[in-house]
């Protein structure tokens, strides 16, 4: 394998090139720069903040009563489990849920 000799043109033309190159590169460099990262961010919808504000208030329910929680349990099984509308809505209007 031989090498061949360059000639005056194609030193110049290497010559050139390099140049170009190196201006390039000079003028590429700030561009290269990595862009500036966005901090992470959560949006909570709010049906989601309603779950959580449900989660978080049955996770601070004082006592469960067992009792109670049977008995009503026994009579939605046996299909006895009767509801006193009226009772209710006006239970529901005192405490201002509706």
């Amino acid at each position: 394998m031989s090498i061949s000799q360059l000639t005056t043109n194609d030193r110049l033309r290497a010559a050139q090139a390099a140049s170009a190159l190196r201006s390039n590169a000079a003028y590429a460099a700030p561009a290269t720069q990595a862009p500036t990262r966005q901090p992470d961010a959560v949006s909570l919808s709010d049906s989601a903040r309603a779950l959580s504000a449900a989660r978080n208030a049955v996770a601070s329910a004082t006592e469960v009563r067992e009792d109670r929680v049977g008995a009503i349990k026994a009579a939605l099984a046996s299909g006895t489990y009767k509801v006193d509308s009226r009772q209710l809505a006006r239970t529901l209007l005192q405490q201002g849920v509706i």
